[in-house]
């Protein structure tokens, strides 16, 4: 149940600081961004995905945030305009609204329909621009893919005959005496009691039940004058349902008017969305097509993570030697810490990143924007106090994960055991859990 309960303090750490990490930076009070936030996907095939679309007029530039995604999901942002008469311009954006990450045209766009593949931690930013200043009806659609975590692997490898008893062959003995194995394993139990007792000490504090991180930057912008925030048009919600039944295209048709047929428009948008689905149900490596936005998000598992000998390298359900019963449970857990030690690490990358460019940008503008000095001062203090605290979140979650890390290995290695894999931990497992607890270890 601790894996459990690390998965809801991680929940209620996400939702504080994404009320902070909630739009591109900006200390322009012109700048006022219209909320999307993704809604639970409602079309068949879709299940586990999250969607949003909505209905606009642009004649000079608009903003717009994304948000309701995780750092798991793949994002599609698709921007149409309709009627064809002029063309329209759309950027994508991260940090703050000046820091464009790629901008496209609607004029050189396939079907005349813009398209950003991204993943990210956070909301991100559109601008669309009417180059012309002349109104152009659009729309944008928002699909996130299911979860998809697969990019750590699995770093277990068959054991060895030779391996699966204490006093044979091991990781990293080069065939010398008995003895020379005894002193091996008497210096690795020492170094194991010594980590041990630091562990101990450091998880012997009282855990938070729940952590949440409130950062305070509130030079944020409100939403966009004369629109209702959210998933909108003329006061009204578009999810799946409403693009099968036609109740999309009824209000696009009667937003255009002067005869506009939106048939072909929509069925270019629906291909494009099929195209989407089939892409990700088939594409083994979805992460070299998806732009993480930001260097804070992993796509490859870390650099020198070891292989652990193990008597059940790929447990199934249909697994013939029958170690699947066992083994199944005991990975899933382990695979869940390991998961959520990336989105820990992920959280404070992020944050910590999206708070430096705000300090360097506040720094930089505060006077082209007319910010008095004094007050920018106190806003910069509150983000540096923003940042200690997330450091010392950082922290106790970081212990509350070993912990979960070492429970989950600790089944693992009764489930060896039951198949003749003597001290899989102290032999094998160990040196996973020291590359982990090396690997996530705050270092600044």
């Amino acid at each position: 149940m601790k894996i459990c309960r690390c998965k809801l303090i991680l929940v209620f750490l996400l939702a504080g600081i994404t009320q902070v990490y909630a739009q591109p930076f900006t200390l322009d009070k012109n700048i006022k961004p219209v909320e999307l936030k993704l809604q639970k996907d409602t079309r068949k095939g879709y299940e586990g995905g999250k969607f949003i679309a909505t209905l606009s007029t642009v004649d000079s530039t608009k903003y717009y945030y994304v948000k309701g995604h995780d750092l798991f999901q793949f994002v599609d942002v698709l921007v149409k305009g309709f009627g064809n008469k002029n063309s329209l311009e759309a950027s994508l954006v991260y940090d703050n609204w000046n820091d464009v990450v790629e901008k496209q045209s609607m004029r050189s766009a396939k079907d005349g329909i813009i398209h950003f593949k991204v993943r990210a931690f956070g909301s991100f930013g559109l601008k669309i621009i009417s180059p012309s200043n002349e109104a152009i009806n659009f729309t944008i659609m928002v699909s996130a893919s299911p979860q998809q975590k697969t990019y750590l692997g699995s770093p277990f490898s068959k054991i060895k005959d030779s391996e699966m008893k204490a006093g044979n062959s091991t990781v990293g003995d080069t065939g010398g005496s008995g003895s020379s194995n005894k002193v091996l394993y008497i210096i690795l139990s020492i170094c194991l009691l010594v980590i041990g007792l630091l562990v101990g000490k450091l998880l012997s504090k009282k855990s938070v039940t729940i952590i949440v991180l409130l950062l305070t930057l509130p030079l944020k912008a409100p939403a966009q004058n004369g629109a209702t925030p959210g998933f909108f048009y003329k006061d009204r919600y578009y999810n799946g349902e409403d693009l099968d039944n036609g109740k999309f295209e009824e209000d696009l048709e009667n937003e255009m008017g002067d005869g506009y047929n939106p048939k072909k428009d929509i069925e270019n948008l629906y291909g494009k969305l099929q195209k989407i689905k089939e892409f990700l149900d088939v594409t083994v490596n979805l992460y070299n097509n998806y732009k993480g936005l930001g260097n804070c998000i992993n796509s490859v598992p870390p650099r020198g993570e070891p292989r652990i000998p193990s008597f059940c390298d790929i447990p199934s359900s249909s697994d013939e030697n029958g170690c699947a019963e066992c083994f199944l449970k005991a990975r899933e857990e382990f695979n869940d810490v390991r998961y959520l030690f990336e989105q820990l690490a992920t959280i404070y990358k992020c944050t910590k990143n999206f708070s430096n460019a705000a300090l360097s940008f506040g720094d930089n503008a505060s006077g082209v924007h007319a910010v008095a000095g004094m007050a920018w001062q106190a806003e910069r203090r509150n983000i540096e106090k923003s940042i200690s605290e997330l450091e010392n979140a950082y922290d106790k979650k970081y212990a509350e994960l070993l912990q979960s890390l070492s429970d989950a290995m600790l089944k693992l290695s009764e489930c060896e055991a039951r198949y003749g894999v003597e001290d899989w931990f102290d032999r094998f497992g160990y040196m996973y859990f020291e590359f982990m607890r090396d690997k996530y270890q705050r270092t600044d």
